[in-house]
């Protein structure tokens, strides 16, 4: 069985995934949406991960340690200031535009680990790892929607308007 790899794919993905959602809300803070609902989606990512290493263990993969906490370093301080700073501009619609689709991309390689992870549970009969894939895999899946229609919002603002 290979679900060990299948176990690291999801860790890898939701921890590059809690850290750009943090990244991103950071660089772009006067997006108080983003930069709010970012660092919650983030911590869902290392709830996710938590609960994934309840059942990880039994095919010999060690738990993911969660992505690091919210307290601002001095590179967060530094892009959460800078944000403020150039607030809302031609040059940062674009580059949050750039940004939320590079997201979104992170969003569904998380979620797509998770739907590899439901299909090996079920052909291993292990009740225990889909229950917690599937609410997980629920839970990335909404990540995803929300940026596809921030993504919808902002480009017309950026591009047609802007």
């Amino acid at each position: 069985m290979k679900i060990d790899q299948a176990i690291q794919d999801v860790q890898r993905a939701e921890t590059e995934l809690a850290k750009r959602l943090r990244l991103t809300g950071e660089r772009h803070a006067v997006e108080h949406d983003l930069f709010h609902l970012g660092h919650t989606l983030a911590r869902k990512c290392a709830e996710h991960l938590d609960r994934l290493a309840t059942v990880a263990g039994k095919y010999g993969v060690q738990a993911e340690s969660a992505p690091a906490a919210e307290s601002p370093g001095l590179l967060e301080t530094a892009r959460h200031k800078a944000s403020e700073l150039l607030g809302r501009s031609e040059l940062t619609g674009i580059l949050l535009l750039r940004d939320l689709r590079e997201l979104y991309l992170r969003a569904q390689e998380a979620e797509i680990t998770w739907v590899i992870l439901m299909q090996a549970a079920k052909a291993c009969r292990d009740s225990e790892l889909l229950d917690v894939a599937t609410q997980c895999h629920s839970e990335t899946e909404i990540c995803g929607k929300w940026l596809r229609t921030r993504i919808k919002e902002t480009s017309p603002q950026v591009l047609a308007v802007g």
